[in-house]
């Protein structure tokens, strides 16, 4: 018997491991795919130039200690988002300006002022402490800013913020929950920032799932048992029983869940969650948050003066990003393909949707036939919808209401069953730095519970 079972390899199930290990607890962790890392996905690109990240890709060196100590713990370079130059605004497939990157696009001076203070609203309620009111929790993010009197091209504005922030639109999901996640992310600004005052500052040359990898030695490889889906779990009182899906069982005196709460229905919990934590958990959803990376041989788009970055109300692509590593002669555009273009992408067949990409670049940067627009060297896509064990990105959605009535349960232990994960987090949520909180928090809880209760002998 363990003292602890860890369901889920990401980063807020490698963390809860690994605390629970340094507090002198016996450590297992299952985990379904046949790699570590979870939504933190680094894949090796064929012309040895280093890295794509299909996942999570962005930190804070700053607002962000427990990545940041990882990074210098094992010795990570990183780059800084490129920033100058010209970026982009696609209001129609037909229409396009280019604009300082960092300033309010071509709007009217009418339309800059609504958009100005709508944003300036939900950034003053998204640095309040607490949690968020009822009230906002249950109406949709677009009724929220309607009533504030947000004009047509700002409630489209306000939607990419959604798309681009959850994959979702923004009658989709709730205004509480959208200023929560802003509140536990230091302020709206903050969540949408790509400076050093924001989330999306540097990246790693070598690939953010480093950190899980290397997470996963610390613990210990035969402490990790990789391609071992979980069916069941039966929590017994006094300790709890883990069957896999190939009908081996597990015991522990603890679990804790890393999966996102969306997935909790699909396995088989006895007893039941209480019917508070099942109402909440069954009604939360995931984005269609997918991302395609176009690599080539050269920063063709500098050449024009571009940083790489657009925004589009057309789609596919909702935004993009440079997300080159120079050092490694890497030059890519990572592109946002999230929300209800994303779904509609999703359905494409594969060169369907490279092919959609393609295009969109070629219009927003103005390129014609003869443009090394059309010819990268290497192409990825990754529609986290169709992860089998992830069922979308980034953070899971509360229903309409939710969030505000089911405060007291929502995340809490049940039994001897304990939850993390980067939608628990109190800071960062949706980022890497949010899962590690979440494994520390959950390791605390775990270990606090066992505290006086002597360690499970193996």
């Amino acid at each position: 018997m363990y003292d602890v079972i860890v369901i889920g390899a990401g980063f807020s199930g490698l963390q809860a491991a690994y605390s629970a290990q340094q507090a002198g607890l016996s450590v297992l962790v299952l985990e379904a795919r046949d790699r570590v890392g979870g939504k933190v996905w680094s894949v090796p690109l064929a012309s040895g130039r280093g890295c794509v990240e299909l996942g999570a890709a962005w930190i804070n060196d700053t607002l962000q200690p427990r990545v940041w100590a990882y990074a210098q713990r094992f010795g990570m370079k990183v780059v800084q988002q490129r920033l100058a130059g010209q970026a982009v605004m696609e209001p129609s497939g037909e229409e396009r300006f280019v604009f300082p990157f960092g300033v309010t696009p071509e709007f009217s001076e009418e339309e800059k002022k609504s958009l100005e203070y709508v944003r300036d609203h939900i950034q003053a309620e998204s640095l309040k402490p607490g949690p968020v009111s009822a009230e906002d929790d249950s109406i949709t993010l677009e009724e929220y800013v309607r009533k504030l009197g947000a004009l047509p091209k700002v409630v489209q504005m306000i939607n990419l913020w959604a798309q681009v922030m959850h994959g979702v639109e923004a009658s989709e999901e709730s205004a509480g929950w959208f200023i929560d996640y802003c509140r536990r992310n230091r302020g709206l600004l903050a969540v949408r920032a790509d400076d050093a005052s924001g989330g999306q500052y540097l990246r790693f040359q070598d690939g953010a799932q480093t950190i899980a990898t290397r997470l996963a030695a610390l613990i210990g490889h035969p402490n990790i048992h990789l391609s071992t889906p979980v069916q069941a779990i039966h929590d017994h009182a006094s300790h709890v029983t883990v069957t896999t899906s190939n009908n081996k069982a597990y015991t522990a005196r603890k679990l804790i869940l890393s999966l996102p709460s969306t997935m909790y229905k699909e396995l088989t919990i006895t007893p039941p969650l209480p019917p508070a934590v099942r109402t909440v958990t069954d009604a939360t959803k995931l984005g269609d948050y997918n991302k395609a990376i176009i690599c080539y041989d050269t920063p063709w788009w500098r050449a024009q003066h571009f940083n790489g970055y657009f925004a589009s109300y057309a789609g596919p692509v909702i935004l993009a990003r440079d997300t080159s590593v120079d050092e490694k002669r890497h030059f890519s555009l990572t592109c946002f393909v999230n929300g209800a273009p994303g779904r509609q992408w999703s359905r494409l067949l594969p060169h369907e949707r490279r092919a959609a990409v393609l295009k969109q670049l070629a219009r927003v940067f103005g390129q014609d036939d003869t443009s090394e627009v059309w010819r990268p060297i290497e192409m990825f896509d990754q529609i986290w919808q169709h992860e089998r064990y992830s069922r979308g990105a980034l953070a899971p959605i509360t229903a309409l209401g939710h969030l505000a009535q089911y405060k007291e349960v929502y995340g809490r232990a049940v039994g001897n069953v304990h939850f993390v994960g980067t939608e628990y987090s109190a800071v960062w949520k949706g980022y890497m730095e949010g899962a590690l909180w979440s494994g520390e928090k959950g390791a605390e809880e775990v270990v606090q519970a066992l505290s006086g209760r002597g360690r499970a002998v193996l």
